[in-house]
């Protein structure tokens, strides 16, 4: 048997990257759309909680992006087989939901709400240790 290589790793669009892909779309227009019509942008008063919003709604597209390059996710140490990079692809797409989400939940609920910070990084905690646990556990 080949030695698992992976820089050789291809990964093609699926249904699966395509509804990732699609709940994240929907749910950051749905999160400008709110935005734009609550004037959560008042570009007149342009402060730190709105290039927050911008900045986790583009990380969250790049999210989506690095999906389709496996050898760019780090997992903590080099994958094995390609159950692993398929599990850390999987987890990628989460996350980058997971951050549209909580753009979603800054616009619609307060971007100063101490909840919803404390929500999303234990989610985000939450999600990493599950998916490493599976990742490092997969053969």
């Amino acid at each position: 048997m080949s030695e698992f290589n992976i820089q050789e790793v291809k990964v093609h669009r699926t249904l699966e990257g395509t509804i990732f892909e699609v709940v994240t779309a929907i749910i950051l227009i749905v999160m400008y759309a709110v935005a734009l019509a609550t004037k959560y942008f008042d570009f007149d008063n342009f402060q730190g909680k709105h290039m927050a919003t911008i900045v986790l709604s583009v990380i969250s597209i790049v999210l989506l992006l690095v999906a389709y390059s496996p050898k760019n996710i780090n997992i903590g140490s080099e994958p094995k087989n390609i159950h692993q990079v398929e599990l850390s692809i999987r987890t990628v797409r989460i996350i980058a939901v997971e951050m549209a989400m909580f753009c979603l939940l800054m616009v619609a609920i307060s971007p100063d709400n101490p909840i919803i910070h404390t929500a999303f990084g234990v989610t985000l905690v939450v999600t990493a240790l599950i998916s490493t646990i599976f990742i490092h556990k997969s053969k």
